[in-house]
């Protein structure tokens, strides 16, 4: 072999020993879940949890793909059981969002399942001493206890790695237009806004108390860089949730294509908007909503403001207890990247998933229950009508015993309905909770994903049930009266909680 071709081979093979770990080689696939958790039948709590399972060494997330799962590894379907939320937290740092609240939300999922990605050279910071929790609230839609686990595959990087050696640590900013609070939502009534849509807070005038700060809004407390948008959360009926930056005195640049926010002296730097696979339209848990793409920078100055908003459709239904939030990510300190109001950032993003199996029951197919007109009516004792083991008693249209018949009352008074899965002897954690939600006639079609909704003449309860006071979905009343301004006809309703629950009751004339 020729001596200049053999010193070169040995030089090559030399660089190769001294050459550092291939990258790849550097990021671990970690597989976490937390449980069994004993889903409860009806089961509705916000509840949480420490000790989560986390990396045990220094380093970085990258990636983060949430699910609920079974023991066997079957995800439940939506109609069933589904994941209405989870909130991790890092009780190692504070929010910078909301600096009162003790703990850092770095990551959140619901059920549009939506995978977390940070472009490189960024990650999540973890240290080994970090205490995790996990705040979470898993939906039992039906009678039928469930025992799953909440899973989060993390790609991560060791800090003393080649690659974690390079990587750039990144902080959370956690945007909700019900900020600070335990359960953060809001109503959508059916026919608010204008042409069909909704956008909160921005037409809801009584959305914050006067006199205070909006929820919606942060301000930079340095000269940062945003280099990644993971989440985007709504409700069925969402459309999209829009993350806006404010500069005081400051005009978008329209000519290179900037986009104006929703406020004056504001600009638009992202929109998340949902993707419904759910061929009835924007009114199901059958969505994703887009993340920002890996080359997506934008540049905030010290004292900018952060603000979301969030549009509903409010054509087809009402939507109650609805939910706008974003997640961000910024550098700990200034990494360049455009500044919005002088040049157009991509405000589209990317999906990271399709139409997921487990949201294939649609429901709203033939008829299978009776037709409350033509059930009889009777006045019952002291207008009232009780909930008893997910059943509306009289006025279910699931009976089959006896005759069944509709509870009537006359024009002008009420009908009480009580809660009697729910006394407060019961404890917060055996609560069940149910509503009385209008719903359009008949209201007797097969139940899924997307049907029923709330809609026709549009009373709802809320959802009746004991918990403590903000941390909990329930509104800590027993009982409701139905409107006393409803004309003389046939009125329908559902349990949002428990679609299935179908109950009807009549109005006559006086």
């Amino acid at each position: 072999m020729n001596r200049s071709v053999l010193a070169l081979l040995l030089a090559m093979a030399a660089a190769a020993l001294l050459a550092p770990v291939a990258y790849a080689s550097d990021v671990q696939h970690l597989h976490f879940r937390y449980g069994p958790i004993n889903v409860k039948p009806g089961s509705n709590q916000i509840l949480a949890t420490g000790g989560v399972e986390k990396p045990s060494q220094d380093g970085y997330i990258t990636r983060i793909v949430p699910n609920l799962k079974r023991a066997d590894g079957s995800i439940p379907g939506t109609q069933l059981l589904h994941l209405h939320h989870g909130v991790w937290l890092n009780a190692s740092r504070r929010d910078p969002t909301t600096p009162a609240f003790p703990f850092e939300k770095f990551f959140a999922a619901g059920e549009e399942k939506t995978s977390m990605n940070l472009p490189a050279p960024y990650g999540y910071p973890v240290k080994a001493s970090d205490v995790w929790i996990l705040n979470y609230m898993i939906h039992d839609l039906v009678t039928r206890p469930f025992k799953v686990y909440i899973t989060y595959d993390v790609d991560f990087v060791p800090a003393h790695s080649a690659l974690g050696k390079k990587m750039k640590p990144v902080r959370p900013i956690w945007m909700d237009v019900q900020n600070d609070h335990a359960y953060p939502v809001f109503d959508v009534h059916k026919g608010s806004g204008r042409n069909g849509r909704f956008t909160y807070p921005d037409q809801d005038p009584g959305a914050y108390p006067a006199g205070t700060p909006p929820l919606n809004e942060w301000t930079a407390d340095r000269s940062t860089t945003l280099v990644a948008m993971t989440m985007g959360h709504v409700h069925p009926g969402g459309l999209w949730d829009d993350l806006d930056v404010v500069r005081a005195g400051a005009q978008p640049n329209t000519a290179k294509g900037v986009i104006p926010g929703h406020v004056p002296h504001s600009v638009r730097i992202f929109r998340s908007k949902a993707k419904y696979y759910d061929p009835n339209g924007p009114i199901s848990w059958d969505v994703s909503l887009p993340v920002s793409k890996p080359s997506w920078r934008v540049h905030l100055n010290k004292g900018d403001k952060l603000r979301i908003s969030t549009t509903y459709d409010s054509k087809h239904a009402s939507w109650y207890e609805a939910m706008g939030i974003m997640l961000a990510y910024q550098t700990e300190g200034d990494d360049g990247g455009p500044d919005p109001f002088r040049t157009a950032v991509d405000t589209k993003g990317r999906l990271t998933h399709g139409h997921l199996k487990e949201n294939d029951v649609y429901g709203g197919r033939m008829p299978s229950l009776p037709n409350a007109k033509k059930l009889p009516g009777r006045f019952v004792k002291g207008n009232e009508v009780q909930i008893q083991g997910y059943k509306f008693l009289p006025g279910d249209l699931r009976s089959r015993l006896g005759k069944p018949y509709v509870p009537e009352v006359r024009q002008g008074q009420s009908l009480r309905f009580v809660n009697g899965d729910g006394p407060p002897g019961l404890g917060f954690l055996k609560q069940v909770s149910h509503s009385i939600t209008s719903c359009a006639f008949p209201c007797n079609l097969s139940t899924g994903i997307s049907y029923p909704i709330a809609g026709g003449s549009g009373f709802d309860s809320g959802q009746m049930g004991f918990g403590r006071p903000g941390f909990t979905a329930f509104n800590n009343r027993q009982t409701w009266q139905s409107p006393t301004n409803l004309k003389p006809g046939t009125y329908t309703f559902f349990c949002r909680i428990h679609p299935f629950m179908r109950g009807a009751f009549r109005v006559v004339g006086q």
